[in-house]
């Protein structure tokens, strides 16, 4: 039984307990159903019933994903997305519901372009975490960093989630970074790559892993959890060192680490000769995201085309990126 505030909105009539079960499936997969899924998904129930009917039809889906006024294409492209799963789902369940046409998954054009790093600017990032100048009041700084930046890097963490965890989140004898409840009340298990392993390893012997409510990475001036504006500080002084910047000059967003990770992850599976709707719903649930759609997004950033990916066929290796000491 689905108690959530946001269900008690949703209108009686054939459809609902189809939505109910949908979502109960999707809880029940571990997916987080966001509270602007659940409104999209209120929509959808309520136009749906609106037609009267114990089917969904050719020209109800022509009906429903029409453009008009007032819908961006993003939006529509998140109806596309939850009306093609639901349309699955309830035909599984005996519904006479028609497939969702491919005519209607489209690219959703942004100007939103990350800065993507190189190989070789990762490694001039990871050279100068690993040579900050030592400071008067404290060196923590030179302990910390290094291992920031490598599990920012490695894991594509979000920097609220990294600078959340405790001592108790990180399993170093595994490899296994713990999230909880991270954007959108996401937790989840991160197992990284064996040279990462070795580095949080290293790491975890020279802080007391025995407080395990204690910060993993400590701000040397409060001894608690380090903050974001201390990394909006210490990034661009390393990415000036580094050698770092944008097209226009400027150094990039810290954010734009994570973009990496996703990209060249997403470019690795690929490669592989994966299924690109295989490839997307690992990438997701490994970094957190709510909506396949925040991960399809990467597919326009990788350096080659995807059709051409798709259609190599190589054996799968490790989906994730190792980390140089």
């Amino acid at each position: 039984m689905i108690n959530d505030k946001e269900f008690l909105k949703f209108e009686e009539g054939f459809f609902k307990p189809y939505f109910e079960k949908f979502i109960e499936f999707k809880r029940g997969k571990g997916e987080k159903v966001a509270h602007s899924t659940m409104i999209r998904l209120r929509k959808l129930n309520n136009s749906l019933n609106s037609y009267h009917e114990n089917l969904i039809s050719t020209k109800m889906v022509e009906e429903l994903l029409a453009p008009h006024d007032g819908l961006s294409e993003l939006e529509r492209q998140y109806i596309v997305s939850n009306l093609r799963q639901f349309c699955s789902f309830v035909a599984l369940l005996g519904v006479d519901a028609v497939d969702v046409p491919r005519k209607y998954m489209r690219t959703v054009k942004s100007e939103f372009r990350p800065y993507i790093f190189s190989d070789t600017e990762l490694q001039r990032l990871v050279n100068a975490a690993d040579t900050l100048p030592t400071a008067r009041r404290s060196n923590t700084h030179k302990l910390v960093y290094p291992v920031l930046v490598r599990i920012l890097i490695g894991t594509g963490m979000r920097i609220g989630e990294t600078l959340a965890l405790t001592r108790d989140d990180v399993d170093p004898l595994n490899g296994i970074i713990h999230v909880i409840n991270g954007k959108n009340g996401v937790s989840r298990y991160i197992p990284v790559s064996e040279s990462l392993k070795k580095i949080i390893w290293d790491y975890a012997k020279n802080i007391d892993m025995a407080y395990g409510n204690k910060p993993f990475f400590t701000s040397s001036y409060t001894g608690g959890h380090l903050t974001y504006d201390a990394m909006k500080y210490m990034f661009p002084k390393m990415f000036k060192v580094a050698g770092i910047c944008t097209a226009s000059g400027k150094t990039p967003n810290i954010h734009s680490i994570r973009h990496t990770f996703c990209t060249r992850s997403l470019e690795k599976m690929l490669k592989s000769g994966m299924d690109i709707y295989t490839a997307i719903p690992i990438l997701a649930a490994y970094v957190g995201h709510v909506n396949y759609l925040d991960t399809e997004k990467y597919i326009h950033f990788t350096e080659q085309d995807h059709e051409y990916l798709l259609q190599k066929e190589s054996s799968l290796r490790s989906l994730f990126p190792e980390v140089k000491i």
